[in-house]
């Protein structure tokens, strides 16, 4: 069954999310016009309740409640979607945005998501840089469906690199953020990163390249 995400901010973009991909994939997940309706009418009340009872001008108990309400039969209505999609029909991808993973048993191979991560950098202290990641489907830190990792390679110095022949392949992290470290003749130069999706056999597509000074 789906893993919803805890916080509500990020369980507000989920609902949003996963319903529009529900609803241009209607035909194929064979979802009922019944459970189509009661799903957009879920959505509707969530979206009227969930931003009155975290908004401090407008949040009241009983607002409180009507979104704590909203939150569940949101819920319910998508369980009831998913445990009626037949599992035969999950594509990597459905499980990536849907979040559904694959429970007990043998796991036959799982081809590579059609996705990429978003890499990013934060300059800490001196010498060092700091490499986030997230997906750009899900838009959450932790690896999609069957991914082993995010493939880091980098460029130190000169101008953009156009081709993979140009970067050094750093490794494959398994967590983010992950700290860099360099020397102190490296100081002011600008180091340029490439991330990808690996899975045991495949390499993703690669996601947009970024770049950071080195601090002296």
């Amino acid at each position: 069954m789906a893993s919803f995400p805890r916080k509500e901010s990020l369980l507000n973009l989920y609902f949003i999310r996963v319903v529009a991909y529900i609803l241009a994939n209607l035909l194929r997940f064979l979802v009922s016009d019944k459970n189509k309706d009661e799903m957009t009418e879920c959505l509707e009340e969530w979206n009227k309740t969930y931003p009155a009872a975290i908004n401090p001008t407008t949040s009241t108990e009983d607002m409180v409640a009507d979104k704590n309400l909203a939150r569940e039969k949101m819920k319910d209505i998508l369980r009831t979607i998913f445990g009626d999609i037949a599992t035969s029909k999950l594509t990597s991808t459905d499980r990536t945005v849907m979040q559904i993973p694959v429970l007990g048993g043998y796991h036959a191979y799982v081809p590579m998501a059609d996705c990429w991560p978003i890499g990013s950098l934060k300059q800490g202290s001196r010498l060092s840089h700091k490499i986030s990641f997230t997906d750009n489907v899900s838009s959450k830190k932790a690896k999609p469906y069957g991914v082993k990792g995010c493939e880091i390679w980098s460029k130190i110095g000169g101008e953009t690199p156009v081709s993979q022949s140009e970067m050094v392949y750093l490794g494959t992290l398994t967590t983010t953020p992950y700290t860099i470290n360099y020397d102190g003749t490296q100081g002011g130069l600008m180091v340029y990163y490439w991330v990808r999706w690996v899975d045991k056999k495949n390499k993703g597509k690669w996601g947009p390249g970024f770049s950071g000074i080195i601090l002296p």
